[in-house]
């Protein structure tokens, strides 16, 4: 392991790999609105060939050799869509990490979370934006929510440790936080409210659902008793405990970045490389596997990327680059 490391000490520690970049929701602080937007969400976004098993895994297994990868998490899209999603995961055990994840909407994992657990998945974070069926239909753009349930349940009861992922968008989904912070506690699982950020369709431009950390905070408190809980390093959310079985993080790019120890890296479906969700650039690196100094130097230039402290979104769809 060679020591690939900025003048803030990060490193690229946490790889977050997407899969295909289709999905069977069509989240709208994800695709933008329009007539066809939950076909246009099936529709692969680029022309050009997505990587098969065997490239990701040796894109995997090279920046592994350099970087000392700790984690790998799995993304969209959908991966519960990816065909080869268990051979996949079979081959980067292989390549010798353990700490596999993945990120799901929920609705395949009924059927998929025994197979997951015995795979060596350790751990799911499910998209949940609401309890309310309606409000779940509108903002997934989907008909079936009772599924999403069935799955978060399904996944509990295999030993995948789960985390909700709610995204709270100001006269959407923010009459959902108390529910849906009852519901997490009610089947054992810690949530993680996340501010809207600033990505694909919702760069620039004026941002009326943005519903801030200190908002989410006070409505909390309006209901329980709050602390705040030891922050670990790079962790992406601050934690509370809000009594009982009650623990809920909030993920606050904007109102509290966490770039000052960052340590993700993040792949797409057709292998280009992105060191910041803050930065648009992409870099292929599969020209390069085979020479290390060569890769170690397209490594430094992406970890250079990163932002020093601040969130500022780009271009890149969610869809694409992953969750």
């Amino acid at each position: 392991m060679y020591r690939i490391e900025d003048h803030m000490g990060r490193r690229f520690e946490k790889l977050r790999v997407s899969l295909l970049n289709t999905c069977n929701f069509s989240c709208t602080y994800c695709v933008s609105s329009g007539p066809d937007a939950t076909q246009n969400s099936l529709v692969p976004a680029f022309r050009e060939e997505q990587l098969d098993t065997n490239d990701f895994a040796k894109l995997i297994a090279a920046v592994h050799r350099v970087c000392g990868l700790k984690s790998i998490r799995l993304t969209g899209g959908e991966p519960l869509l990816y065909m080869n999603l268990f051979p996949l995961i079979e081959q980067i055990r292989n390549i010798g990490i353990e700490d596999i994840r993945l990120t799901t909407n929920g609705y395949y994992l009924k059927q998929t979370a025994n197979q997951l657990s015995k795979s060596g998945v350790r751990s799911i974070n499910v998209s949940l934006d609401a309890i309310d069926a309606d409000l779940m239909k509108t903002i997934s753009r989907h008909q079936n929510p009772q599924k999403v349930f069935d799955g978060i349940e399904a996944a509990v009861e295999a030993g995948l440790n789960v985390k909700l992922n709610a995204v709270i968008m100001r006269g959407q989904n923010d009459s959902q936080i108390i529910p849906l912070l009852d519901y997490a506690a009610k089947i054992g699982v810690k949530i993680r409210f996340l501010e809207l950020m600033k990505m694909g369709h919702l760069f620039q431009g004026q941002n009326e659902l943005f519903f801030s950390e200190k908002e989410i905070l006070e409505t909390i408190s309006r209901s329980y008793n709050i602390q705040p809980l030891e922050r670990k390093a790079s962790d992406t959310a601050h934690y509370w405990s809000a009594g009982g079985q009650r623990t809920f993080g909030i993920i606050a790019n904007e109102s509290t970045p966490f770039c000052h120890d960052c340590n993700r890296l993040r792949m797409d479906s057709r292998g280009y490389f992105f060191g910041c969700l803050s930065n648009a650039h992409g870099e292929k690196l599969a020209p390069f596997i085979e020479d290390q100094d060569l890769l170690i130097q397209k490594l430094r230039q992406l970890l250079l990327l990163k932002q020093p402290v601040k969130f500022h979104g780009s271009k890149l769809s969610m869809r694409n680059i992953g969750g």
